[in-house]
């Protein structure tokens, strides 16, 4: 078995009860009531994956939380607090050892005002690989709600981004994931908004897997919403993975002079959310602040890839005011006798989706790289980031 086989596992031998959850069955409910004696360190390597914790025959073991609940700081998995509206989309089907992507849906939300979302939560048996959700007005990319040929209606994520907001991405193939933003923090959802989102279906069993995706939002009162939040993506396209070894790619994205050029200041920013994405190769994502108060500070490092629901929620925030720039990148461990660049399929990504509180969004791009040499046994290659800051 490959190590592509072994991580991106079957979606058939993943916990699928979360749907029948939706119905009022029994879930994969985890440690919801249960005492639980985990230490601070077996806690919070269970919340790295979204999972709550409890002792087993004396061992930590970190279980899926249920639908409608999440991982808290304690190894609880705890209601998820909000009104919650929730979105069936229609099923979809893909072949054994099939890969699918270029399709999009839609769900057309009918709200007259405007909406204020704390929380989101993905539920999803149909070998989803990964998705990226947006939203824009209802009259945008328009046509029936369901499932769509994307190009049909000119759809990509940057473009519908830009005229609307982010709203969520999915980790790699995560069956249940849950975005909860900290206490006061939420997505603006205009009136008569449309979320979108494309479909992208693994499969590598050896059955045809038939499943949906199940979208809740939860939402609070304005009144309790102190801080509208703000999306950036850092992206190193320019990936040139050497065969048989780890390599390390790293980008330093510098944001001062864009910053000081769109503002007449420095950056200011307070990091909410960040949630991390390879495929099966990745071995390492990490984040980290580059110049002032918080130069070096690691603030994201997250090992090894697991199929399993990898965004990180900053309680409190990180105040990056005054910093020049993020330092991003990814490690790959490749076994195969043949390089492997950026693309879906049996190739890789290096990616970076987060929340802010800032009044500028940014999206940076690394599309070139160049090998730099040796940091041990690990292959070091960098690239330099462009900039693209969009007034929010």
């Amino acid at each position: 078995m490959s190590k592509n086989e072994t991580h991106e596992r079957p979606f058939t031998a993943r916990c699928r009860t979360f749907a029948a959850a939706l119905l009022g069955l029994a879930a994969c409910s985890g440690p919801v009531d249960a005492v639980m004696p985990c230490s601070a360190t077996e806690i919070a390597g269970c919340r790295e994956s979204q999972q709550g914790c409890a002792l087993e025959g004396g061992a930590a073991v970190c279980s899926p939380c249920a639908f409608g609940h999440r991982a808290g700081d304690d190894g609880l998995c705890a209601p998820i607090v909000g009104q919650a509206l929730t979105h069936a989309f229609p099923e979809v089907e893909i072949g054994a050892g099939e890969e699918r992507s270029g399709t999009c849906r839609s769900w057309t939300l009918g709200n007259e005002t405007e909406l204020w979302v704390s929380a989101v939560e993905l539920v999803q048996d149909e070998a989803s690989h990964h998705s990226n959700w947006t939203f824009v007005q209802e009259g945008q990319f328009d046509g029936p709600d369901g499932t769509w040929r994307c190009d049909e209606r000119g759809y990509d994520q940057l473009s519908a981004a830009v005229a609307g907001g982010v709203l969520y991405a999915q980790s790699t193939q995560a069956a249940h994931e849950v975005q909860q933003l900290p206490e006061g923090a939420a997505i603006r959802l205009p009136p008569h908004a449309r979320i979108i989102s494309d479909i992208h279906q693994l499969n590598l069993g050896s059955v045809p897997v038939r499943g949906r995706a199940t979208l809740t939002l939860y939402t609070r009162p304005r009144a309790d919403v102190l801080i509208p939040l703000t999306p950036f993506h850092i992206e190193y396209h320019a990936l040139d993975i050497a065969p048989r070894v780890t390599s390390r790619f790293t980008a330093e994205c510098a944001l001062e002079t864009d910053w000081q050029n769109m503002t007449g200041q420095g950056v200011s920013m307070r990091l909410f959310y960040a949630l991390p994405h390879t495929h099966a190769l990745g071995s390492r994502v990490f984040l980290q602040a580059v110049g002032g108060p918080r130069d070096g500070e690691m603030l994201l490092d997250v090992r090894g890839y697991n199929g399993e629901a990898r965004g990180r929620a900053y309680d409190p925030p990180v105040d990056l005011t005054g910093i020049t720039g993020l330092r991003f990148g990814c490690e790959f461990d490749n076994p195969r006798a043949e390089r492997v660049g950026y693309g879906i399929g049996d190739q890789e990504m290096c990616e970076m989706l987060g929340f802010i509180e800032s009044d500028l969004a940014f999206e940076s791009r690394v599309t070139e790289t160049s090998t730099t040499g040796l940091d041990g046994d690990v292959v070091t290659a960098t690239g330099s980031c462009s900039n693209f800051l969009i007034p929010w």
